[in-house]
């Protein structure tokens, strides 16, 4: 009897973590730049936008630790981060990777080469 607690407890708490994993992948796109917990700064790569190259779908970003090119793919996801216009963050396209804008970036796991899971891109002004 006390093994099948057990085993519950553990399947309970295995589920509850994955929840909440998943959880923040669902709100990640209304998280301002700089403030996601357990990934800024430790997880992700933010900076200020250097340059964009649609064609090769690259993007070179400066900041404290230097300089990094990460790549985009189709999968990759583009968020506005309208915060400090108190708006709400929205979906974005690669024509709003502009240089000199604050961007997050947070890596792939798993892929051989610098590739972007998703970016959020600071608007500077109203959209």
């Amino acid at each position: 009897m006390l093994n099948r607690y057990l085993g519950l407890a553990i399947v309970v708490v295995a589920l509850g973590s994955t929840l909440d994993a998943f959880g923040q992948e669902a709100t990640e796109i209304f998280i301002p730049i700089g403030q996601s917990p357990g990934l800024s700064d430790k997880s992700s790569l933010i900076g200020t936008l250097e340059s964009v190259d649609p064609g090769k779908k690259m993007v070179t970003v400066s900041g404290p630790s230097g300089t990094q090119t990460v790549g985009i793919t189709d999968r990759t996801l583009i968020w506005l981060d309208r915060s400090p216009q108190k708006q709400s963050n929205q979906n974005g396209a690669i024509g709003d990777l502009q240089q000199g804008r604050k961007v997050e970036i947070k890596l792939r796991k798993g892929e051989p080469k610098a590739v972007a899971e998703w970016i959020k891109v600071q608007v500077v002004g109203v959209k």
